[in-house]
């Protein structure tokens, strides 16, 4: 359990209590009794401030992703090449899912639906629509509320959707599909660095070369 300075400001001294308390117990069995007291504050002022602990939760992690999808989006923006862009991009995606590890498993699955077998179906065009499993539905709010937590891992893949776009039509990759090519490499990197335990074998540059290495020329030995 983490110290809180008393002398900063309420909302400020919540948001770390909250960050503290959720990556211990998860969403579900996070209280807000437990962040109160840990923040050293009042019920009243965390309703104030952030109106219950679905709202505290996401004003949490969107502070967090926010500032991630602005580097991440001038990355798409430079006027570098596509490995060197893709590089760019894993060393920012890396060393954010390894500083936030235990809110981005949260994130992915309890808050977004993944536990009651709710999931998104992607288009053609890019866009999500929230399907079930077994066949459920969802309130309206319900819906939206796990729609909001989705978009902020979906700008993420945007992103990255983006450079690979603009990769083949440029000529550097074979055509195909964007989407689906983005949502591969994003999967496969975000789950390894969520399940993976221990001390890592490489640096965050050594392990952005591999991936970018390993994802435009494969794995065949030359």
């Amino acid at each position: 359990m983490r110290e809180i300075d008393k002398a900063l400001p309420k909302d400020q001294r919540i948001l770390l209590a909250a960050e503290d308390v959720f990556s211990r117990r998860g969403y579900v069995q996070a209280t807000l009794d437990e962040i109160i007291a840990l923040a050293d504050t009042g019920k009243g002022t965390v309703y104030k401030y952030f109106g219950n602990k679905d709202n505290l939760f996401y004003t949490l992690v969107a502070g967090k992703i926010n500032p991630f999808l602005e580097r991440l989006w001038a990355v798409v923006e430079s006027q570098k090449t596509t490995p060197e862009k893709i590089r760019d991009y894993m060393l920012e995606l890396l060393p954010f899912l390894q500083d936030n590890k235990d809110l981005y498993r949260i994130l992915w699955y309890e808050v977004s639906g993944n536990q009651r077998g709710f999931h998104p179906i992607i288009l053609n065009d890019g866009s999500w629509e929230m399907s079930s499993l077994y066949g459920d539905t969802l309130p309206e709010a319900e819906y939206q509320r796990l729609c909001r937590y989705r978009d902020l891992i979906k700008e993420q893949v945007q992103c990255l959707i983006a450079i690979i776009k603009e990769a083949m039509e440029s000529g550097f990759m074979k055509l195909g599909q964007p989407t689906i090519t983005a949502h591969h490499l994003f999967g496969g990197v975000t789950m390894s660095v969520l399940h993976y335990v221990g001390q890592p074998d490489f640096t965050d540059e050594e392990l952005a070369d591999l991936i970018v290495d390993r994802f435009l020329y494969g794995h065949a030995a030359k």
